[in-house]
Formats: C-alpha cells, structure tokens, sequence
C-alpha cells in the first residue's frame, strides 16, 4: 500500500516539477494574443462591418419597392368610388425611375380621370429628371458618401490597430528590459558576494584589515537592495503587460509566475528603414491621410449636389398604357400595347431668388476647402513626424554604440582594478568603484536598447505603418 501511495505521488509531483521550468513569452506571441482577444483589436475590426452596413443601408434606397393604394367612399346608400392602385417602383443608378402598375376604379361619382376600363388598366413607364438631379440626386449622394465612410472606417481601423499594437509593445519592450536589469542586478550581488566571503577569508587569515569585510558587507547590502528593486521592476512591468493579455471569450489574463521574456526581442529590426520611402509610404497610406481624404470626398460629393440644387427641377413622365385584361380575367386577354395610348407628364419649379441654394453651395465649397487645407497641414505634420522620429532614432543608434563601448572599458578598468588588487597594489574601495560603474553602464545600456527598440516602433506608428509590421510579423493578410 505504501508503494501504491509512494508511486502516486511521484506521478503527481512529476508534471508540477516539469512545470517550475521558465516559459518565455515572445513578441509574436504576444502580438498574436493581441490581434486576436484584444477588446480594442476586436472594437477595430467592427469598424469594416459597420462601413459595410453603412453602404448597405445607402444601396437600399435603389430597392425595387411594392406599393399599392386602395381608397373607397360610401355615403347614404351611395356607391361613391372605388379606386385601387398597385404596382412597382424601381430607382436606377442612372436618376430615372421605372414603374409598373395595375389601376382598377368604379362608383358612381367616380373622376372622370380616373374613369378605367371595365377589365381595369396597365400602365408601364418611367419618370426622369432632366433639370435638377440629372447628373447626381441625393439617393446617390448619398450612396457616394456611405462608400467614402467604408474607406474611412477601414482608416480608423488601421489607426486603432497602431495604437493597440504600439501600447502593447512599448510595455513588452519595458518587460524585457526589466528582465535584462534583474539578470544584471542578480549578477552583480553573486559578484559581490563572492568578494565578500573571499575578503571575509583573508580577514580571517589576517591579510586584509576588518573595514575591508565591512564595505564588501556594505556592497553586499547594496546589491540586495538593487535586486529587490529590480524584481519589483519585473514585477510592476509583468503587470503592466497582462493589460493586453485576454483569451477569445474576453477574459483577462494573468502572466504567470515563472513566465519570462525573449532577451532577443530588444534587437533591431534586420532590414535598415529608408527614409525617403517610408515618408513616401507614409504620405500615401496614413490612417488619418485616408480618413481625411474621405471625409473630402464626402463634401465633394456634397458640394456637387448643392451644384446640382442651382439648376431647376424639370422632371419628365411617361407611361404606355392598356387594359388590364390579363391580370383582372375579364374582357381582352391579350391586350396590345399601342403608343397611341399613353399618358405623359412634366413638371417645373424653381425658386426665383435661390438664395438658400447659393447659401448652401457656398457653405459646401468653404467645407471642401477648408478639408483640403487640414489635409495638406496633417501630410505636413506627418512628414515632419516621421523625419524627427528618423533622426531620434539615429541619435539612439550612435548612443547604443557608445554605451556598448563604454561598458566594454568600464569592464576593462575593473578586470585591471582586480589584477592590481590582487598583487596588493590597489585598494577594495578602488575595486567597488570600478564594479558600481561597470553596473551603472550596464543598467543605462539596458536603458538605451529599449528606447531604441521603442524608437523603431514609434516610427513605424506614426508613419501609419506599425499594423502593417505587425501583420507581417504574424503572417497575417493586412
């Protein structure tokens, strides 16, 4: 029984053990997390259905429509009239609008204008606009506007997903950092730790005076307390980074204990970045470009239909007409269509003064230029964006390259501090100064290569690039 129970717990202890191992978390599957569960990811991938709805809403106003109409009037004992009406109407994307109908009446004091065959009447024409709204009416103005918002909600998508992945990744690119600081500061207290106890040694032999124990304590304490700011650090940043972390039924995420990160994800990107074309890029497919520009061609849009407003409204109809034999089975079942037999209409008006007209049409124009103003300011702002970020960058670069160096010397100064100390020409303060440099120059290298490696990720988000990036750092269609 013991055995049984002895092998029991190996089994279960087993898979705890295999799971105290470190799993590290890369950028990409953290990008992954975040294209995929992400709340603000998943508000901007609805921002393509609701253009959709947009334009589909616009196009319902050229559905075919059912109408009919039935009145009738009965008054003391007297038949007065009976008049139905009913057929279909079908807008086209040319202006003019088509119908078809069947008209039956009766009664006694029926109009003489609505007087119809016995078997009622079919009537078949169109209705078009020749003045006003000839070449644009509001349906498609309307129409017109809802596909320039689809384009500019696939915009806003783009310019939400930038600013997700941006927040993301500046607080992954802080979580590594702290992690490199922590393997720093852990490295820098073995060190002092091994100084201690070999100092406390040669105390003991009576080598070394007993200050010298207490500073290699004092360093000792110090690095301690550097470690517990560090792991704090790891921790904070750790937290900071489940804000982005959920799973696909939207429940937050935590990182778990032993999680660490890619020490890789701080490097540079592989392929330099051109700055005439990325500006050029920039300059062509922006986020707020596009949805600037959108927003143009809806006052443009605008603008022409005030232009149209000015003309007067002179609407042609026509309509061929016979009896109605067929649909009512009374009298001729075959009725012919003869041109003779139509009804034609026309219609005019125009306001005399069209002062609300010209008010409109100037308030559409004043709009248009105002919108190609802002336009040309923000391709202005973005340029200069990109062109200082670009030169930012640069700076971080050449002060990568001298940090590294310079850790390079202090880490010279302190292996030739050590060798002095050895052969007793150099003193245990003199090594603990050269030591806390060499820490100093490794934490603000640290420091540099994650301002770096966030430089690169402004760039690309202020370029209006960095959701492209990304998609094709997951592989993804953008």
């Amino acid at each position: 029984m013991r055995l049984l129970l002895l092998h029991i717990l190996l089994l279960l202890f087993l898979p705890i053990q295999a799971q105290d191992g470190p799993s590290v978390l890369t950028r990409k599957a953290l990008l992954q997390l975040v294209a995929d569960n992400h709340p603000s990811a998943r508000q901007a991938q609805l921002r393509n259905a609701m253009g959709d709805a947009v334009v589909r809403s616009a196009r319902g106003a050229f559905d075919p429509m059912a109408v009919a109409n039935y009145s009738e009037k009965r008054f003391d004992g007297k038949d007065y009239f009976d008049l139905l009406e009913a057929g279909l109407r079908v807008p086209t994307w040319f202006g003019a609008e088509l119908f078809g109908g069947y008209t039956e009446s009766g009664g006694e004091f029926l109009n003489p204008q609505n007087v119809m065959p016995a078997e009622g009447q079919l009537r078949v024409g169109a209705t078009v606009q020749v003045g006003q709204g000839l070449f644009i009416d509001r349906r498609r103005a309307e129409l017109r506007k809802a596909q320039a918002f689809q384009d500019m909600a696939e915009a806003e998508r783009q310019r939400l997903l930038n600013e997700v992945f941006h927040v993301a990744l500046s607080d992954h690119v802080d979580w590594v950092a702290r992690y490199q600081e922590l393997a720093v500061s852990r490295s820098a207290l073995q060190q002092a730790e091994v100084r201690f106890n070999a100092v406390r040694g040669n105390f003991r032999g009576g080598d070394v005076p007993a200050i010298d124990t207490l500073e290699a304590l004092l360093q000792v304490q110090d690095r301690q307390m550097r470690l517990q700011d560090a792991e704090l650090g790891f921790l904070v940043a750790g937290i900071q980074l489940s804000n982005h972390l959920w799973d696909e039924f939207l429940r937050p995420l935590e990182l778990v204990e032993n999680t660490i990160p890619d020490t890789l994800d701080l490097a540079p990107p592989a392929s330099p970045i051109l700055l005439d074309s990325l500006i050029a890029e920039a300059q062509r497919l922006h986020p707020d470009l596009l949805e600037r520009e959108g927003r143009l061609r809806q006052l443009e849009v605008e603008r022409r239909l005030r232009v149209e407003m000015i003309k007067p409204r002179l609407d042609l109809s026509g309509a061929l007409l016979s009896g109605g034999g067929i649909i009512s089975g009374e009298g001729d079942r075959s009725p012919a269509w003869n041109s003779a037999d139509r009804q034609l209409g026309l219609t005019f008006s125009m306001p005399l003064l069209l002062r609300r007209e010209r008010g409109d049409l100037s308030l559409a124009g004043l709009s248009v230029n105002d919108a190609e103003l802002g336009l040309d300011r923000q391709r202005l702002v973005i340029r200069n964006s990109v062109d200082r970020r670009f030169n930012e960058l640069a700076t971080l670069q050449q002060q990568v390259e001298l940090g590294a160096s310079m850790v390079s010397n202090y880490r010279g100064l302190l292996n030739g501090e050590n060798s002095r100390f050895a052969i007793g020409e150099s003193s245990l303060f003199l090594v603990n100064q050269r030591e806390v440099a060499l820490l100093a120059s490794q934490l603000k290298q640290v420091e540099l290569l994650a301002k770096r490696r966030k430089a690169f990720f402004t760039l690309d988000r202020d370029a209006g690039v960095l959701w492209r990036v990304v998609a094709g750092e997951l592989g993804a269609t953008p």
